[in-house]
């Protein structure tokens, strides 16, 4: 037997060292399991909420579509924005459809833009405009066309001066196809040089009329072949032969506005 008060013996250190290496054998066992099971709870919190909002959406999918805001003072079905002479004048009526994305629509607008206005401030025709949005695949962003659209009847609904105003404005300014188009801060720019108020600027912002020009608008459009500029004047489809011609559109509205004022004697 060792005396006391001497160092353990080599069998009691080993001893020792087996308890020691077991205790933190034991530790390291519950901080794995302590790891794991914050991981595993992780992931479920994750899948949950990914799960959530896949169930969400799948829910806001199957929803019917809400109502489509209509512009003040136009049937809800009217695909149309009416300028100039009252629908009941017996005045000519002038149909365009434009898309604020396509070149040969810019040309219209610069071949015809001021005998339109015209034609719009002394009432010596019912010119009524389609804005459409067919264009938007040729823009980069996907709805440059809808975006200008939508502007357009904002600034309508406040005043059809300022939106005439505003889609010279937007057609001098015309991007590219195939670029992203103006962005929300350049159009906003143009219809607040058009005159275009504060509350106009909400409307732009808020796109609340995209989903008229979606479904009410461009269906009504692509019922005419779906190609713009669509020219029509009465019951007469213009080409583009004949709006190409400076004067040729104006000349033509005078026409049949003296022969209505005839009785459609010649």
């Amino acid at each position: 037997m060792a005396p006391s008060g001497t160092s353990p013996s080599a069998q009691d250190r080993r001893a020792a060292q087996r308890e020691a290496l077991r205790k933190q054998r034991q530790a390291e066992l519950k901080r794995q399991r302590t790891v794991r099971t914050t991981v595993i709870a992780a992931i479920t919190v994750v899948a949950l909420v990914i799960a959530g909002g896949i169930g969400y959406l799948v829910y806001r999918s199957m929803q019917p579509p809400g109502p489509v805001a209509t512009p003040q003072g136009i049937a809800a079905d009217e695909p149309y924005l009416s300028f100039g002479a009252p629908a009941d004048s017996g005045k000519p009526v002038v149909e365009l459809h434009l898309d604020f994305m396509c070149p040969f629509c810019g040309q219209f607008e610069e071949i015809n833009g001021e005998d339109v206005q015209t034609m719009i401030e002394e009432e010596t025709a019912t010119v009524n405009i389609v804005p459409r949005n067919f264009l938007d695949t040729l823009s980069t962003t996907g709805d440059y066309s809808t975006r200008a659209a939508n502007a357009f009847v904002c600034v309508y609904e406040e005043s059809p001066e300022k939106a005439i105003a505003f889609q010279q404005l937007m057609f001098a300014n015309q991007p590219a196809e195939n670029s992203a188009g103006l962005t929300d801060e350049e159009i906003a720019a143009f219809a607040t040089e058009a005159g275009a108020s504060e509350e106009t600027l909400s409307c732009l912002a808020d796109g609340t009329y995209e989903g008229w020009v979606d479904t009410v608008a461009n269906p009504y459009g692509e019922e005419t072949g779906g190609a713009t500029p669509f020219v029509k004047v009465d019951d007469t489809v213009i080409e583009s032969d004949q709006w190409g011609q400076p004067g040729a559109l104006k000349q033509l509205v005078e026409e049949k506005a003296g022969a209505a004022s005839d009785g459609g004697q010649g």
